[in-house]
């Protein structure tokens, strides 16, 4: 393989613009081998190391991925150019620290200092001892004895639906659950879409995916500030986000739905809002009138820290220039951050109907996606009916909404493990133990459950606590289409063209497969293959047809704003009846955050993710770690004056549920009661040989929840939000 030195890829991929821009040809050949153009065949497939699922084009000589780029047909995705994390494919596909076979733990001792002294074993003995596990609390506790821990995809739903079992958890409650449960219960859909480039004004809080090298975020913003849109950002520390912006708004930690509802009171009362708009599309205006009487800019300041005629100067220029559009996307102040960010997500669904944007151009639109055939259709399964059942970590079913878009668990599991006596089982697919905050509490819990099947392509944190690990194979040695989520303005699909498989590992289908057989549920162990063939023909596509047009199909259709929308109403429900049914608050409220500085943790804590990390998906990659061995404790000058400490220096940061050891990083881009540090670090287990070892997990001294908190919570947390950052910290030096 060529080499590259790293002040060569520093110059390519240092920062957030920088890391999408990475699309050169010629560097790539540079980067992982040149390779002979003459006679060989060039690859299509979708990217999943995020869910952008951008285009990409690749190359493989003798065995190996010699060359890779953004498919310049992708118009909507990544129009030729690939993010840093996509480049990152080859080095992950010939990862030597990948998985090869089943393990099998011969230790039955589980903790951090515990060997677990692996056993390679074949995929039938893998099969038949996970199957017996299963199969056996199945006949004699029933299906709720099975938890998955799994995000609700195709294969992980039919998992779940097969087996019966109440208990599927998802991460997304300490990601975008919020955002979520809050257009759907306002506007009846998911709001998973935007039209940035059409924008002449963009409003964020928190909003840092152009930070994170979200590529179609990316460009699409930098083509608004192009355009000449004025961008303003509410958030603690000066993002990259907000160095692009015009105005940087250095609120307050956990009082953005304050600022929100200071800017709706401003709007509705001085009549700025978009009256077509709001009296065709929407109801419960007058309510909402009266409900924000109370919030005024006044109100707010003393909350916010942001001066009442700033908030008043940036409602009238959001709501008079049009189109406007919120710019918002998991872990923003809308996401699972601090326990009352639902109440922030919905001011935002509110705000964008105000001005007229919502699912029109230049604002947020609901996505476009081509219908195609289910699992349970193709194959005409029944699974068994467990819906109703009560959940193990809610029996109370305190959050229905989440429950309904079968995304929740996180904020809870080790609290209910711990505070459980049935026994129980678990699988994990793709999940770590830094998936979640406070994971040190997760790990007693772990200890409890029966038996634990880890799904992974590396052994992780996660999996030194299993009992089994199944080897996943790499996303781009799998075949098939992706059908584009993200910025889908119109249905487009994109052809997958495997790899060879490198190592003995299985696709996640044939995984599911292989434990729905050996657990004896053989009516739901199916063929993948019909399953492909029937969704080409539901498009009535194939692959020689996708290849023809570049690897992608993209319908054409021309955007239709939608006249009517999913609610009882019939109309966008600006007081939601859907949140007051089901126990909530029906209007977004100011609600305090769980926590306030006191004299003993007096900081705030917030969080970043680098832009060339994702969810330690490519921790592993030797060069993306040398970007930055390790997070930092980032605070102002005059916090940095206090503690007599200067850059490098080590500190303790502290909460109430642990502490970690970082190094000082001083900037005048974060309010002086902040600090912030990156996640992406802490590895532990040695699995993943390259990453190990490498910095701290913010995550040790980040709070999950009881169930008696979400109790507390029940009004005010629709969508189940574990509030990751909601906790204060104390900072000294070490």
């Amino acid at each position: 393989m060529a080499q590259l030195s790293r002040r060569e890829f520093l110059q390519w991929s240092t920062g957030g613009i920088a890391a999408a821009a990475l699309s050169d040809w010629v560097f790539f050949r540079k980067m992982v081998g040149a390779g002979s153009d003459e006679g060989e065949k060039l690859y299509y497939h979708a990217c999943h190391i995020c869910d952008c699922n951008c285009g990409m084009v690749y190359q493989l000589q003798n065995g190996r991925i010699v060359e890779m780029r953004g498919n310049p047909a992708d118009k909507l995705g990544s129009a030729g150019k690939l993010c840093v994390k996509g480049y990152s494919t080859p080095r992950l596909y010939h990862d030597p620290c990948r998985l090869s076979h089943p393990l099998r733990r011969t230790n039955p001792r589980k903790g951090r200092d515990e060997d677990p002294a692996w056993k390679i074993i074949t995929w039938e003995e893998a099969f038949e001892l996970v199957g017996e596990q299963f199969r056996r609390v199945y006949d004699r506790y029933g299906p709720e004895a099975i938890l998955l821990f799994a995000r609700p995809k195709p294969w992980d739903t039919h998992l779940w639906y097969s087996i019966g079992t109440p208990n599927q958890l998802c991460h997304v409650d300490t990601c975008y659950i919020n955002h979520e449960i809050a257009g759907m219960a306002v506007c009846g859909q998911r709001i998973w879409g935007w039209d940035f480039s059409k924008a002449k004004y963009i409003l964020g809080f928190g909003y840092d995916q152009v930070g994170k090298s979200k590529n179609i975020h990316q460009r699409e913003f930098m083509e608004a500030r192009r355009n000449g849109a004025r961008i303003v950002i509410f958030d603690p520390r000066l993002s990259e986000t907000a160095q692009k912006a015009d105005l940087w708004v250095p609120i307050r930690p956990g009082t953005d739905a304050a600022a929100l509802l200071a800017l709706i009171h401003v709007i509705v009362h001085e009549g700025l809002y978009d009256k077509q708009f709001v009296e065709t599309y929407t109801v419960g205006l007058d309510k909402l009138k009266d409900h924000v009487a109370k919030y005024t800019p006044q109100w707010a300041q003393a909350i916010c820290d942001v001066p009442a005629q700033t908030l008043a100067q940036i409602a009238r220029e959001f709501a008079t220039t049009r189109p406007a559009t919120l710019a918002y996307h998991k872990r923003d102040a809308g996401g699972p951050v601090f326990m009352n960010s639902f109440q922030t997500a919905h001011a935002m669904v509110i705000l964008q109907a105000l001005v007229g944007s919502l699912d029109r151009p230049g604002g947020l639109f609901f996505p476009r996606k081509p219908k195609l055939p289910s699992i349970q259709k193709v194959y005409g399964l029944s699974y068994p009916d467990f819906h109703g059942k009560p959940r193990f970590d809610d029996p109370e079913n305190l959050t229905p909404l989440a429950y309904k878009a079968k995304k929740a668990g996180f904020s809870t599991a080790a609290d209910a493990i711990l505070n459980d006596t049935n026994p129980r089982v678990a699988l994990f697919h793709k999940y770590n133990t830094t998936s979640f905050p406070n994971p040190q509490h997760l790990e007693e819990a772990l200890k409890r459950l029966d038996f634990i099947v880890n799904v992974d392509m590396y052994l992780t944190e996660l999996g030194m606590y299993a009992d089994v690990i199944l080897p996943e194979n790499l996303w781009i040695e799998n075949g098939g289409l992706t059908v584009r989520t993200y910025q889908a303005a119109r249905p487009q699909v994109l052809l997958d063209e495997g790899a060879p498989r490198l190592k003995d590992t299985k696709s996640y289908g044939e995984i599911v497969n292989g434990i729905l057989a050996a657990m004896k549920l053989y009516d739901f162990a199916v063929d993948p293959k019909k399953l492909k063939a029937a969704q080409w023909a539901a498009l009535g596509l194939d692959e020689d047809k996708l290849r023809k047009t570049g690897g992608v199909f993209d319908s054409g259709d021309p955007f239709r704003p939608s006249e009517q929308f999913k609610t009882p109403s019939g109309k966008i429900e600006l007081y939601s009846t859907v949140l007051e049914k089901a126990g909530h608050s029906p209007m977004p409220e100011w609600v305090e955050p769980a926590a306030r500085p006191t004299p003993e943790y007096p900081y705030y804590i917030v969080t970043h993710h680098l832009p060339w990390m994702r969810m330690l998906k490519n921790a592993n990659d030797p060069i993306l770690k040398d970007l930055q061995c390790e997070n930092k404790a980032h605070i102002h000058p005059s916090l940095a004056r206090k503690l007599g400490v200067k850059d490098k220096d080590l500190v303790w940061v502290e909460s109430p549920v642990g502490r970690i050891k970082l190094k000082v990083a001083i900037t005048e881009g974060i309010r002086p009661d902040t600090i912030m540090t990156e996640h992406g670090f802490g590895i532990w287990a040695k699995g993943r040989c390259r990453g190990f070892g490498w910095g701290q997990n913010e995550g040790e001294i980040l709070p999950d929840r009881t169930l008696a908190e979400m109790k507390r919570w029940k009004q005010h947390a629709a969508g189940r939000g574990v509030g990751i950052c909601d906790t204060t910290v104390r900072i000294t030096r070490a």
